[in-house]
């Protein structure tokens, strides 16, 4: 059942970035062919992208959540600054400029879509705040 559960918040994960990334085309830029197709692939891409990130990062989350015993603190210090940087990038991937209320509020929900994502995981885990785990 635990990897069913693994498998679930994966899917769940890249589910919620390709639509955020579906969002983004067509708010964004809308003049882009096969906008479907394109958030698959940029889904895919911000999934792989954030295992890559959690791994560099699960070691500090793992110690800072060891060392204060505070998972939401340790989730809120590590992984959302972190997931501003990383939608900040998916964000210039794909719109190629900057339009500075749109960009900033596609960026803010991204982060927000990442940390509903993980909701999953933290009832797969007894309902904490997911920490010191390589997906970010």
């Amino acid at each position: 059942m635990e990897i069913l559960g693994y498998c679930v918040y994966v899917a769940v994960k890249y589910l919620a970035y390709a639509g955020w990334c579906f969002v983004r085309l067509r708010w964004l830029a809308p003049e882009r062919a096969r906008p479907v197709r394109a958030a698959l692939l940029l889904g895919a891409g911000r999934l792989v992208f954030g295992i890559v990130v959690g791994a560099f990062i699960f070691l500090a989350a793992l110690s800072m959540n060891n060392a204060t015993r505070n998972a939401p603190l340790t989730y809120f210090s590590i992984y959302v600054p972190v997931r501003i940087i990383e939608w900040t990038i998916f964000h210039l991937l794909v719109a190629r400029r900057v339009q500075w209320r749109a960009s900033v509020g596609w960026v803010l929900g991204g982060v927000v879509i990442s940390c509903l994502a993980d909701i999953p995981l933290g009832i797969l885990e007894g309902g904490i705040v997911p920490v010191g785990r390589p997906f970010c």
